[in-house]
């Protein structure tokens, strides 16, 4: 995984200990994994394991999102999600829940898509990576992949998702705004089949196995979840 080394303590003291004793830095919310409305709270720290990144969601974030966090807070399905990216070895920030609310992850000094393509030029895409990057966003049923909920690696010409709260709900998730861009410039490979280790490994995966990296607490939630799966 290129993207974990240095994994994060598993511990809330562990991690709680790690920002303590890390020093606070300025965090341009504009530029930076902007948030919704810009009412969570968004914290930057340097620390011995590098920049870790802490954001707290607010109420106004779920209601925002028409989540019912009694099924499961924004910041649970963040956590869940980067599970289940990591079960299959999809590359995502290493990422731990801090509480019910609040998460931290991993910095990683890359622009977003929309910082990147409206400053840097046009993003070259890698079929494979692509197609990885969708299916888990299908699955898990992503709402808000917008240009900057998912990160460009131009070395690797890799786009990393970041931000996964918004989904797991009973609808399906909206189209991703990097597979809109797929597809308007890689019109030739539309319809070319792609089998990868993650898609293998996703198929390998057991309803209970599911619900063990993603405990909704809503039935109407775990079953539409489960029957995205299945379509794989």
């Amino acid at each position: 995984m290129l993207y974990t080394q240095s994994p994060l303590p598993q511990t809330k003291a562990a991690l709680l200990a790690l920002l303590g004793k890390g020093k606070k830095r300025p965090l341009g919310v504009d530029i930076h994994y902007p948030s919704r409305g810009q009412t969570s709270v968004q914290e930057l720290y340097e620390t011995r394991l590098g920049k870790i990144f802490l954001k707290r969601v607010s109420e106004r974030n779920h209601k925002d999102c028409q989540i019912n966090p009694v099924y499961g807070t924004l910041a649970e399905r963040e956590a869940w999600c980067s599970r289940l990216a990591q079960t299959i070895g999809l590359d995502v920030p290493d990422l731990r829940l801090l509480d019910e609310s609040t998460t931290v992850q991993k910095w990683l000094n890359l622009s977003d898509a929309h910082t990147y393509s409206t400053t840097l030029g046009k993003m070259t895409f890698e079929a494979e990576n692509v197609f990885e990057c969708a299916l888990f966003d299908w699955v898990t049923g992503q709402i808000d992949r917008h240009d900057a909920n998912y990160l460009y690696d131009y070395v690797n010409q890799k786009i990393i998702l970041i931000d996964s709260a918004h989904s797991l709900l009973k609808h399906t998730g909206s189209l991703p705004d990097y597979l809109k861009l797929y597809e308007f410039s890689e019109v030739q490979n539309l319809n070319r089949a792609l089998a990868t280790k993650i898609s293998t490994r996703f198929k390998k995966i057991s309803p209970e196995q599911m619900l063990t990296n993603i405990p909704l607490r809503n039935d109407q939630e775990k079953q539409a979840l489960l029957d995205r799966h299945a379509q794989i």
